[in-house]
């Protein structure tokens, strides 16, 4: 629950200076939780945005609306990342650490961002794969891994069950004008 929260909020890339929003077509974000015996827990939300300027990009996932598929469940969820309190994930990458695609040539890479999670920031690792479609759009999925207890959240539990701290985190945009 508090888990797939904090997961949406790694993927946000954050940006300072000038902004220009790049133009979203669809985007969604997956969190997974997992827990004793086999639980796995997943929460989903399509709302993400990706803020661009000269020197970062950055993703903004609004904690609230992801959705677990139960709303007692969900509401858990939002009490544990106190969604009322910190209601937003980002994550910011410098542009310079980034490689862009060319048309006909994805990019895969690892790089370090900075996510803003619950009031607290902290580097996290960053998988992504971009590649620019015949259309002229990008198409970005990235992926990243984090600890609940990093960012100060108690990882969730309900009736003596608890997920795992470790929560995973994945996100597919598609943006004009990358």
């Amino acid at each position: 629950m508090n888990a797939r929260n904090l997961l949406a909020s790694l993927l946000l890339l954050s940006s300072i200076a000038k902004q220009t929003v790049a133009m979203e077509r669809a985007g969604d974000v997956t969190v997974l939780a997992r827990g004793p015996g086999g639980l796995r827990i997943e929460g989903k939300s399509t709302e993400v945005s990706l803020v661009e300027d000269a020197s970062a990009l950055l993703f903004k996932v609004p904690l609230a609306p992801i959705d677990t598929g139960i709303g007692l469940r969900n509401r858990h969820l939002r009490e544990s990342l106190e969604a009322d309190k910190f209601p937003d994930a980002t994550l910011r990458v410098r542009r310079a650490d980034l490689e862009f695609p060319k048309d006909g040539s994805p990019v895969e890479r690892q790089v370090t961002g900075e996510l803003v999670l619950h009031g607290h920031s902290r580097a996290v690792p960053v998988h992504y794969r971009a590649e620019r479609t015949a259309g002229g759009l990008t198409r970005i999925a990235g992926s990243l891994q984090l600890d609940m207890r990093d960012f100060e959240i108690v990882p969730p539990s309900y009736l003596g069950v608890s997920v795992s701290p470790g929560v995973e985190v994945a996100i597919d945009l598609t943006v004009d004008g990358l």
